[in-house]
């Protein structure tokens, strides 16, 4: 996973481990040691702090947010787990295990007020924090804000019948959602056409969207990047590619864009005067993800339908189970797989999941993106 703040940037190699690049005044680059038993999974920077998710559930943060940064990371309670963490100017959003989000940090316009339901059980599946707001994925693939709105950011686009979102992006002050379609919407402050997204070739979608500062980068499903928006300082000028490389992730910075390869290199766009660190080891490359990686990458899934909720279960094809999500029968099967996908530390886009009946996933969403969980689970939950 690359990400990329203000004026520096965070990495994931391989093995587990981040590295940082870029200014460091407030300690943003210091990125804490890990004991043997412990890796990063994920790897979010904000303006003058970063986060980090662990493999043990727990996050972390160096670098300074600006407020309050005693015990920024909210304590959780037992048999609670952080599955993902977003950073924004001056605060952080985390997503519990139990879809429930917290947000702690600067709160002057209420970015850090995340709605809270008083049910068992949470709504969300993906969190993005941005300038001033914060968005948030819900598991029926609608998507909430809380925040400053004043230039419109927080007002989604309707999705239009029988589509979702399946990711959100909060920039500065304007916000991209992706369409389980593979269409990316846009809203917010636009004076330099961030939001005036690039039109697709037939065939083609969006698999990732991500909102910077002043400008927006998008991954294709052909493996090449785009951006519009902003670009005094080549921020959008994407590099071009070798034969037989594609691009994996993206990351829209501040005044610069990260952009990881398929061989496990990294490259920028923009003002970012630091070089990548190198990787010391020819075995080490930089990833997208750390978890589900390799053989996880192909994926086995298993349904127990009971009591009208049904139970996900992800095993990779030797047997060893994964990780195992709960959701309601008629809770929309791809924001529930957006879910799963969460849980090991990935973006559904990069799983290839091979249903009971032999059927890959996602075909069933390409056929049928508004497909709930019981109808999956009873036409593909037999083999």
């Amino acid at each position: 996973m690359v990400s990329a703040g203000l004026q520096h940037t965070v990495l994931l190699r391989s093995d587990g481990r981040a590295v940082a690049c870029g200014d460091n005044h407030a300690g943003q680059c210091d990125i804490p040691d890990l004991d043997e038993t412990v890796s990063y999974t994920q790897v979010s920077a904000g303006h003058r702090h970063t986060v980090l998710l662990r493999s043990d559930g727990r996050a972390v943060l160096c670098g300074s947010a600006g407020y309050d940064d005693e015990g920024y990371v909210p304590d959780l309670e037992e048999g609670v787990s952080y599955v993902q963490v977003s950073s924004g100017a001056e605060h952080i959003v985390l997503l519990r295990s139990d879809g429930y989000a917290v947000a702690s940090g600067c709160n002057e316009l209420d970015q850090c007020d995340v709605p809270w339901t008083d049910s068992d059980e949470g709504v969300y599946v993906q969190v993005s924090a941005g300038g001033g707001h914060t968005v948030l994925l819900r598991r029926d693939g609608r998507a909430d804000a809380c925040g400053l709105d004043a230039r419109g950011q927080c007002a989604f686009p309707d999705c239009g019948e029988g589509l979702s979102y399946t990711q959100v992006s909060a920039g500065f002050d304007h916000t991209v959602l992706l369409r389980s379609d593979g269409v990316a919407v846009a809203c917010g402050d636009n004076p330099d056409g961030r939001c005036d997204l690039p039109p697709l070739d037939e065939g083609v979608s969006y698999i990732q969207v991500s909102a910077g500062f002043h400008h927006t980068v998008l991954l294709r499903s052909d493996g090449r990047a785009v951006a519009c928006g902003a670009n005094a300082d080549g921020k959008c000028d994407i590099p071009a590619l070798d034969e037989g490389v594609s691009y994996t992730q993206v990351s829209a910075g501040v005044r610069h864009t990260v952009l990881l390869r398929s061989d496990g290199s990294v490259v920028t766009c923009g003002s970012n005067p630091e070089d990548i660190p190198s990787l010391e080891s020819p075995s080490l490359r930089y990833v997208a993800d750390w978890k589900a990686r390799g053989r996880e990458r192909v994926l086995q899934v298993n349904f127990l339908d009971e009591d009208d909720a049904i139970t996900m279960t992800c095993t990779a094809l030797d047997g060893l189970e994964l990780a195992q999500v709960r959701a309601k029968a008629s809770d929309l099967a791809l924001a529930t797989f957006r879910h799963l996908a969460l849980e090991l530390n990935s973006s559904h886009q990069q799983l290839a999941v091979i249903l009971p009946d032999g059927q890959l996933l996602d075909a069933v969403f390409a056929a049928d993106p508004s497909v709930t969980m019981s109808t999956v689970c009873r036409q593909h939950g037999k083999a």
